[in-house]
């Protein structure tokens, strides 16, 4: 949502910012309701599967963490196949944006979806990975049906929202477009259907039943009942 070449690292600011003065997105609009966008970046084709399922592999990240987290400036991207955004949280219908994967504001407070966030602002005590971003998401996975030997559409945009500053960028794993099911950590259950995306888990046990499987869930552990 603005400069691609301030992706490069080290992290040195908090405030890393290109404003392009252009508009925001019609689409991305409506997944942030209340919001306006703004520098919107868009990518869109098509293309005919050969199967009945497409699949990959991306990372949101963000200059608007830590310090912007649950407030009115809620960078937004979208994945729009045939006109229907895919981008979601796994095992849910929820965006993914600043406000939705975070680790709060104050970092460590009123937190969303932590499991799937990565830290690396400065003031937090991050700014080892070798990107300017200050946060991003963990590699997410993306898989869809579609209907095979016929065209689809697909649209990958981005914006700004609230505001023109501060810069948010989508990474797509090269490579992993495919009309085929993902299974990233090899536990047998795709990738589209997996509650710990990144940690083995081919029985899905989910004990406090908040969609994260326990296997990689970071809240306590339901205390266990004893029966005398």
């Amino acid at each position: 949502s603005g400069n691609a070449g301030f992706v490069v690292g080290p992290n040195v600011t908090d405030s890393k910012t290109q404003v392009n003065n252009s508009t925001g997105d019609v689409d991305l609009n409506q997944l942030i309701p209340g919001y306006s966008t703004y520098d919107s970046t868009v990518l869109e084709f098509d293309f005919i599967p050969n199967n009945n399922v497409i699949s990959f592999q991306y990372v949101f990240s963000s200059e608007e963490y830590n310090e912007w987290v649950n407030s009115s400036f809620n960078d937004v991207f979208g994945f729009f196949l045939d006109g229907v955004n895919i981008a979601k949280i796994p095992g849910s219908d929820v965006t993914v944006s600043i406000n939705n994967v975070n680790n709060g504001n104050p970092y460590g407070y009123n937190v969303s979806n932590p499991q799937y966030f990565v830290n690396n602002d400065l003031s937090d005590g991050g700014g080892n990975i070798a990107t300017e971003m200050d946060g991003m998401t963990v590699v997410l996975s993306v898989q869809a049906s579609v209907t095979a030997n016929q065209s689809h559409h697909i649209k990958m945009a981005i914006a700004d929202a609230g505001d023109r500053i501060l810069d948010s960028n989508v990474f797509i794993k090269a490579g992993s477009f495919i009309d085929a099911i993902a299974d990233v950590d090899d536990d047998g259950v795709a990738d589209g259907d997996d509650n710990c995306l990144h940690t083995p888990n081919p029985g899905q046990e989910d004990y406090d039943n908040d969609g994260v499987g326990y296997a990689c869930d970071i809240t306590p552990a339901p205390p266990q009942m004893e029966f005398v």
